[in-house]
């Protein structure tokens, strides 16, 4: 066993620049400075967008519990989870007893606070709100993945006073793994930074000082903070020589129990190399009992044979002279060799030979036996070994590294599956089964939603795929009715109705975004509406695309994103006077390839969704590494993609599998949404706060419960 161990390296970033104080941001660390180190490293990131003396003395009360629980808690030898569940159910108490004691209201849409546990080869973090962070998880080949792994925290939609930290997540870190956390204003220069590439490249401190320089060469008028955490491998102090004595230097033995000892050594040596085969395994049902029986009968026959021959020789009386001399006159031979004395030692030695022989073949067979049966547990326990750390991965939420557990596992039982004749090992096998199916179905996550009802459908005979253009804000839906030419204004609370007429296209809609004040309909043909959120008003826009057919849009920063699948491009347009002008391509890569592509959707990222399955993201026009890990059963009729800004989600709609598929945007698997309701889902759009889906099957507009 190696004797490696893992220590963690930290780095502070601020930057000071900000020309109004309307914000707390800073870093706590708590550890113990002395060598060695008690206890985990503790690290607390505040983003408060207020200076109220209100959330500053919240901060400090939770800094002091947080260095006081750690104290309490690093004595004591007990699991990282366990212990950090200690400290976040003391940070819980601290909150809720200052908020029943503070006179002024907190805002907690403002708080964004991060508590992250630092232990040997592990960590475990909680929080309330969003911050900027990367996880880069270093592969085997040596490349980085890049993770959003606060957004895998569940948060609720509204932040609970009395329970602010609501969730926990821990899991292993490697060496050669890194994070950078920090302040939210970092997220929008995480690209013009190019923050993954120097913390691939430089040691942290080295990142931090180049990230520091770069942000203050820039000027930026604003606060930021963040905290560099590398895991690296550390391997201990070579052991010092030990003095050996010389031949001549060593103690003078007594040589008369010089022999005494080297027959104990052979008598020890021949008992480890007979014993599997004089001590048959457990496993071998009967083996030794029938073995001692055959050397028995082996040893008793001989000892019989040998003690007859004995008697017979004794009893035996000196030859007759004369009848001998007579004999010899008639050429008969003196005693002829084959006496009976000689035919008895024959006979015994035919015996001995005999038993022997078998005795041998026992013996082969023994260790072939028990060779087997070992080979065949250890293979079961490897297995086994599998399943019991993909139960631990699942309880981490490390799902990539439970599948594969899952899927050795599997093979290992396959290949033991053809030995059904042994009634103890087929019952063992079909418990290994039954608990990898278990796990299996802990990791499709179905949640089978049995209170869909339908919002809106459009009569039969209509023909399919009439709606289109789905968007859904709160309490109001919109959807584009081909059928009637119409945009439909749907109330979700009493289901009433409102047609807003569409001028002539011959093309359908193909998207709905939301303006500040309007709503924004495309078509596939390349023309522009809006639709007054006030007045119901619906008017052309002056749309300068030249890039047809559109497959999808998204309204980002004042901007529209076009998708245009052919030419493997999404074209970006700025907003002037009553339309969108000035066509930019986005991606800057040449080697991308969009076909198939059916979806857009934009956070500070861009995600593009291909009917296939395949979910690319992009960042500064540049593809970075990204996928959705593969489900049960795998996705590869995918119709729709929803994100926004603020959501932690990416919801995707499966047209084969008739499901709603939400992801967090780590790209780990939340829940997969069945019904028997569903049957061609081809939109999606989701009220997050009112955790409900509005999602287009068929010519229905259908609700679903968010889980």
């Amino acid at each position: 066993m190696s004797d490696e161990k893992q220590q963690f390296r930290i780095a502070e970033l601020e930057v000071a620049k900000s020309l109004s104080d309307d914000t707390i941001v800073g870093i706590f660390r708590f550890d113990n400075p002395s060598r060695p180190k008690v206890g985990p490293t503790l690290l607390v990131i505040a983003d408060i967008k207020s200076t109220l003396y209100a959330y500053e003395r919240l901060l400090d009360a939770l800094n002091s519990a947080a260095e006081r629980t750690r104290h309490l808690v690093s004595q004591v030898d007990q699991d990282p989870l366990a212990r950090f569940e200690k400290l976040v159910q003391q940070l819980n108490e601290t909150a809720a007893g200052f908020v029943d004691e503070e006179a002024a209201p907190l805002q907690w849409q403002r708080i964004n606070i991060y508590v992250i546990e630092l232990s040997e080869g592990h960590m475990c973090f909680t929080g309330t709100g969003r911050l900027m962070n990367t996880f880069l998880q270093k592969q085997t080949d040596g490349s980085f993945k890049a993770f959003d792994i606060f957004g895998s925290l569940e948060q609720p939609a509204h932040t609970d006073p009395q329970k602010p930290f609501s969730s926990i997540v821990c899991g292993d870190v490697h060496p050669g793994d890194m994070l950078i956390a920090g302040s939210s204003n970092l997220d929008r220069l995480r690209g013009e930074l190019r923050i993954a590439e120097r913390l691939t490249a430089m040691p942290p401190v080295t990142a931090a000082m180049e990230l520091k320089h770069d942000l203050e060469r820039r000027g930026i008028p604003d606060d930021f903070v963040a905290a560099i955490i590398a895991c690296y491998e550390t391997k201990p102090q070579e052991p010092q020589l030990t003095l050996e004595l010389k031949k001549d230097e060593l103690p003078e033995t007594d040589a008369s129990t010089d022999s005494i000892h080297k027959l104990q050594e052979a008598e020890e040596e021949a008992e480890q190399n007979l014993a599997p085969v004089l001590t048959p395994l457990d496993g071998l049902k009967g083996g030794k009992e029938l073995a001692a029986k055959l050397f028995a009968l082996i040893q008793t026959g001989a000892k019989k044979t040998i003690g007859a021959i004995g008697r017979l020789a004794k009893k035996r009386e000196p030859a007759d002279p004369v009848a001998m001399a007579s004999l010899r006159s008639m050429n008969a031979g003196y005693r002829s060799a084959l006496t009976r004395k000689h035919k008895l030692i024959i006979a015994a030695v035919g015996i001995v030979l005999t038993g022997s022989i078998i005795g041998y073949y026992w013996w082969q067979h023994s260790k072939r036996v028990a060779a087997e049966i070992a080979a065949w547990n250890s293979t079961y326990d490897t297995a086994v070994d599998n399943r019991n750390r993909a139960e631990s991965d699942l309880v981490y939420g490390n799902e990539l590294r439970a599948r594969n557990e899952i899927d050795q596992a599997d093979k290992i039982v396959a290949s033991l599956a053809s030995d059904q004749n042994d009634a103890d090992r087929k019952a063992r096998l079909d418990k290994v089964n039954q608990d990898l199916l278990t796990l299996k179905e802990k990791l499709k996550k179905v949640v089978k939603a049995d209170n869909v009802s339908v919002l809106y459908s459009l009569p039969e005979g209509t023909p399919s795929g009439s709606l289109s253009g789905l968007l859904l804000m709160k309490d109001t839906a919109y959807v584009a009715d081909k059928s009637s030419n119409n945009i439909l204004k749907i109330s979700l609370a009493d289901k009433s109705i409102k047609p807003i007429n569409i001028p002539a296209s011959g093309e359908p809609v193909v998207s709905a975004n939301e303006g500040k004040d309007s709503i924004y309909f495309a078509t596939k043909d390349g023309k522009m509406y809006s639709l007054s959120k006030t007045t119901d008003l619906l008017k052309t826009l002056n749309w300068s695309t030249t890039k047809t057919p559109v497959q999808d849009t998204y309204l980002y920063a004042n901007r529209i994103y076009s998708l245009d699948a052919n030419g493997n491009q999404i074209w970006r347009y700025n907003a002037v006077g009553g339309g969108f002008s000035g066509e930019v391509s986005y991606i800057k890569a040449s080697d991308v390839s969009l076909n198939g592509a059916v979806s857009l959707a934009i956070d500070s990222n861009v995600y593009v969704l291909k009917n296939d399955g395949q979910l690319m993201q992009f960042l500064s026009g540049g593809q970075v590494s990204f996928s959705l890990p593969t489900i049960d059963p795998p996705l590869k009729a995918a119709s729709s993609l929803w994100t926004e800004t603020d959501s932690s989600l990416l919801v995707i709609t499966d047209l084969t599998e008739k499901r709603i598929l939400v992801f967090d945007k780590s790209g780990t698997l939340k829940a997969q949404i069945t019904s028997p309701e569903f049957h061609e889902l081809r939109d999606v759009s989701v009220d997050e706060s009112g955790k409900r889906i509005l999602v287009i099957d068929g010519n229905r507009l259908l609700v679903v419960p968010l889980p």
